[in-house]
């Protein structure tokens, strides 16, 4: 990936691009100070310079910065230096499974059931060490090491992340941000406080997504997408549309895909209960749902 380096940051030797999106690009950089290798997330123009968000993002990656997990890559340092806001963080030699899945199309259900695993035991650490979610959990935002190691990014920022301003300083938007395909419901509507819950929703959607190559609402645009997670809108069944997956998965991304989130898992531990039970040949624990009480059909 190529990008040009017009921009300079106190301390850092910007080196590559290593990835861009809408709301901001990553680059690979060196620490002068410490001679250490970075990645270096910087937030896109369309955030302002409003002393109220720069106080917000610094408090927020501070908090962030306090995870010490090794499923969750490192946060070093959050600035904000020649009219932009970034952050610093542990640099990772390997891929994210975004770019897995855009290669090879589909994840088989062991490897998804361990990233799966993976992914909720650094979520269970952050939730009942520092009450944080993450807000935009997807493939893009999973990676895995050069040593095998899945780790989870862009962890506790989401609040952070609040910050755009129309040009009078009001409020553009008091939605937590996220990215269409996965939001949960609650996120969504934005009336009432989200916990580690609207996480589980937006795991299974990733999960969904890694086991079958296609996203909950395929093909629909954001605005209508959007819609869907709150409505009685249903993707199919992950078994009619990766038919090499078992019914005991399926079971549990209906259960994490529940629209209302009293009728998920609870917390991280039973996510993590059930993500054994289905390793070892059983089924999860069974809710029975509502009709169109998931974002995936059960037929």
């Amino acid at each position: 990936m190529t990008g040009t380096v017009n921009f300079r940051l106190p301390n850092f030797e910007i080196l590559q691009l290593l990835g861009r999106g809408g709301m901001a690009s990553v680059w690979k950089a060196r620490q002068i100070s410490l001679d250490r290798l970075v990645a270096v997330k910087i937030l896109s123009s369309s955030f302002s310079s409003n002393e109220e968000d720069i106080d917000r993002f610094s408090r927020e990656a501070r908090v962030a910065a306090l995870l010490k997990h090794p499923g969750i890559v490192e946060i070093y340092d959050a600035n904000y230096a020649n009219g932009m806001y970034y952050y610093v963080m542990e640099y990772i030699a390997g891929y994210t499974f975004g770019a897995l899945l855009r290669r090879k199309g589909r994840i088989s259900e062991d490897d998804v059931l361990t990233i799966a695993e993976n992914v909720a035991v650094a979520l269970d650490y952050a939730w009942e060490t520092y009450q944080l979610i993450h807000c935009d959990i997807k493939p893009d935002n999973i990676m895995v090491d050069s040593d095998g190691t899945v780790k989870l990014t862009d962890l506790g920022l989401c609040h952070a992340l609040k910050l755009n301003r129309k040009d009078d300083g009001t409020s553009e938007t008091d939605e937590i941000l996220g990215t269409p395909a996965y939001m949960s419901p609650e996120q969504i509507y934005a009336d009432r406080p989200l916990d580690c819950r609207s996480d589980i929703y937006e795991l299974g959607a990733t999960l969904y997504h890694l086991a079958s190559g296609r996203m909950l609402f395929q093909g629909v645009p954001d605005a209508e997408m959007v819609k869907c997670h709150v409505g009685e809108t249903q993707a199919p069944n992950i078994l009619t549309v990766a038919g090499n997956c078992t019914i005991r998965f399926a079971l549990l991304l209906e259960r994490m895909l529940a629209k209302d989130p009293e009728n998920r898992h609870q917390n991280w531990k039973q996510v993590i209960a059930d993500l054994k039970r289905i390793r070892a040949g059983a089924n999860p624990w069974h809710v029975k749902l509502p009709q169109h009480g998931s974002s995936m059909a059960w037929q």
